[in-house]
């Protein structure tokens, strides 16, 4: 008898023996008399259409679901079978409307465009701000509707395989705001024709989109076919926003430091929007008027501080001068790690840069107290610092290697990478250094960053999904993030290892916080993987366990669609998310909650006979069919629900032939479960056939 409980292969020279079910069903025939209808004729046997509906009642008017609460759950079908754009409506509490109000807001310096980019909304519908992210564009975008009288704005969060038009919405009097910067990939050429189509659908019914791009990704033929209604408006004047954010807050009576000298060349510089907030900040923050010149410091990053450090060892030899420079780097990359970290972090970088490390030059080499030493790093006991009395001097010396070597970042991108899954380096330090390389991809806008802490493994995967799962939530790269997951999952050539990255961070905190979007890839998911894969079904118990109406009408509303059971790709999906469902008591008490509406009843069978039949689903089908079997066959009052429904499903034609797998427990004892089962399926009528897909 093998594992499912099929019968042990006769002998040679022996006869045959018969199958478990067929015996049973002989024995059930003796006791019903002539009520039952006798043994299950070769008719049942053959192959029929095995997911057609055992009633007429079609699957769309199966379930319906209520369309009230912050999200519309029609997303649930849109999201894993087309493109979609959830619609946030934006609150007056959001920073950036209230940055926007009357008083308070302060326009581009560049008055010129910002009339331009009016004047361009008005005539076409839509207008694109181009600049770079950072310069207050979505404030702007803000602001620019409200002029235009607008009463409700909605920032539009795309779905989508590829950028278009298609699932934008164009109700009556809205603004929409849309950010288009960082896609993962650009638009296609004819976008901008099709964003012109669209605004000019939307200016006749009253509304407006701002549509926020940079540079970067937003030239070409895409920026020429749009040109007309571009507008390029910079960041406003620094001060007066410095003095705006101050007014706004509890510290205005400090409007007048920022006629101190100290600041005078930070107003001449002009920062950006996103830099003179920061400024703001540090002034709120501050204790005294006397400490602004450390706070200007601060705000510049430590120039002083990091030129020092890097131009120890300067009239040293070379391989030196590198070593120092290793060490400060490295003491960047993990402040506040163990000494042994730092060093051996070091090490890795000039290894990287292909200098000499044999035994005799390390040995020749300086103490690691002198290396530290020169490097301007501090021990407090075996934790290793940089000067804490500069607060924010690793983030800025981070910066400086960034912005200062701008061809050499494949390498320290590949380095700094490596310091993170060096099993040599503990988890807490490697921890340190992931978190320091979020917030430089953050704020250097480093996209490939993220990308390479994804390909991290085995033990060392948890940060890349503890990284990624903070990244996702961040206001500058989180949408990037969260496009690159749909990316992921969606493309067939993606590494395994990077779809078990996108199922974990969607069956964690991100998932908690966004279980639609997170249901979305998860979704895409299931069909990547083999039926039954256990970090598959880890994510949904959790989303199950934390969001559970989310995943129960995701669940009912993809086994409702129609379009399902003709694509066998989606098929593949949304089965693959039936059986993750029911692998734990958690999904399985959720799936059989409604189970005694006859619609809800039709598409939990639907789903396991689509399970038998789909290719690798009956091995997985058939041991979540015993699990079932041992929760419920003794002690539950849901047995009864539990066994008609499997007689059901296996009472089909066809169908009959599992019982064989299923029917003797591992003794080779007749289970009195599938007994009972068998004989309900010939108390049943037979399944009506049906010609097309259900």
């Amino acid at each position: 008898m093998n594992r499912f409980g099929v019968g042990v292969p006769r002998e040679p020279g022996k006869p045959e023996v018969p199958a478990a079910r067929t015996m049973v069903s002989a024995d059930l025939e003796q006791e019903a008399g002539a009520v039952t209808p006798g043994p299950l004729s070769a008719r049942q046997e053959s192959e029929p259409d095995a997911l057609a509906p055992s009633s007429s009642r079609t699957s769309e008017d199966a379930v319906t679901f209520s369309q009230n609460g912050d999200r519309n759950v029609q997303a649930y079908i849109l999201f894993l079978h087309g493109d979609f754009v959830n619609r946030v409506q934006v609150r007056p509490t959001d920073a950036e409307f209230l940055a926007s109000e009357e008083g308070r807001f302060v326009p581009p310096r560049n008055p010129k465009q910002w009339r331009s980019g009016h004047d361009a909304c008005r005539r076409f519908g839509v207008v694109v701000l181009n600049a770079p992210s950072g310069t207050g564009r979505r404030t702007q975008a803000l602001r620019l509707l409200r002029d235009l009288g607008l009463q409700r704005i909605d920032d539009l969060v795309p779905e989508w395989s590829k950028v278009s038009t298609g699932p934008l919405p164009d109700d009556q009097d809205c603004g929409f705001v849309l950010d288009l910067s960082n896609l993962p990939e650009a638009p296609a050429d004819r976008f901008g024709a099709d964003l012109a189509a669209y605004g000019e659908k939307l200016r006749a019914k009253g509304s407006y989109l701002v549509v926020l791009a940079s540079p970067d990704d937003w030239n070409g033929h895409l920026a020429d076919r749009t040109v007309e209604f571009t507008a390029w408006p910079e960041s406003p004047d620094a001060r007066t926003l410095v003095e705006a954010e101050l007014r706004a807050g509890p510290v205005a009576d400090r409007i007048d430091w920022l006629s101190d000298p100290e600041l005078t060349q930070i107003w001449s510089g002009n920062p950006s929007t996103r830099e003179a907030q920061r400024l703001a900040d540090l002034i709120s923050r501050a204790h005294k008027r006397d400490e602004i010149s450390l706070l200007v410091d601060e705000f510049r990053n430590w120039p002083t501080a990091v030129e020092d450090l890097l131009q120890k060892g300067g009239t040293e030899a070379r391989d030196t001068v590198l070593a120092i420079r290793a060490t400060v780097w490295a003491g960047a990359l993990l402040d506040g790690g163990q000494r042994s970290s730092v060093i051996r972090a070091s090490d890795a970088l000039q290894r990287e840069l292909a200098l000499e490390r044999s035994s005799a030059h390390v040995l020749s080499d300086a103490t690691s107290a002198s290396r530290l030493e020169a490097a301007g790093i501090k021990l407090d006991g075996e934790r290793a610092h940089h000067d804490r009395s500069k607060p924010g001097l690793a983030t800025a010396i981070l910066r400086s290697l960034w912005s200062e070597f701008p061809t050499q970042r494949d390498l320290i991108r590949r380095w700094a990478v490596k310091v993170v899954d060096d099993r040599g380096i503990p988890e807490a330090d490697a921890r340190l250094a992931a978190e320091a390389l979020r917030s430089l991809a953050v704020d250097r806008r480093d996209r490939s960053i993220l990308d390479e802490l994804a390909d991290l493994q085995s033990s060392r995967r948890s940060l890349a999904v503890e990284t990624l799962t903070e990244a996702a939530g961040a206001p500058e790269l989180g949408r990037y993030v969260r496009d690159r997951l749909l990316q992921w999952v969606s493309n067939s050539r993606t590494a395994g290892h990077r779809v078990d990255l996108v199922v974990e961070i969607c069956g964690g905190k991100w998932g908690e916080a966004n279980p639609v979007l997170a249901l979305t890839r998860l979704g895409k998911a299931a069909g990547r993987k083999e039926l039954g894969s256990e970090v598959v079904s880890r994510a949904f118990r959790q989303l199950v366990v934390k969001r559970p109406d989310e995943v129960r009408k995701a669940v009912g509303q993809w086994l409702a669609d129609p379009r399902v059971w003709a694509d066998p790709k989606l098929q593949r999906q949304v089965l693959g998310v039936f059986l993750a469902v029911i692998s734990s008591d958690e999904g399985t008490d959720l799936v059989l909650a409604d189970a005694d509406d006859p619609a809800i009843r039709e598409q939990i069978v639907r789903a396991w006979r689509g399970l038998l039949r789909i290719e690798g689903g009956e091995e997985a089908g058939v041991a979540q069919m015993q699990r079932w079997r041992a929760r419920f066959d003794q002690g539950d009052v849901r047995r009864e629900t539990v066994q008609s429904m499997l007689a059901e499903v296996l009472g089909a034609s066809g169908f009959q032939r599992f019982f064989d797998m299923v029917m003797m427990d591992d003794g080779g004892t007749v289970s009195p479960f599938w007994r009972e089962t068998l004989r309900r399926t010939h108390w049943m009528p037979e399944p009506p056939r049906e010609t097309s897909a259900p």
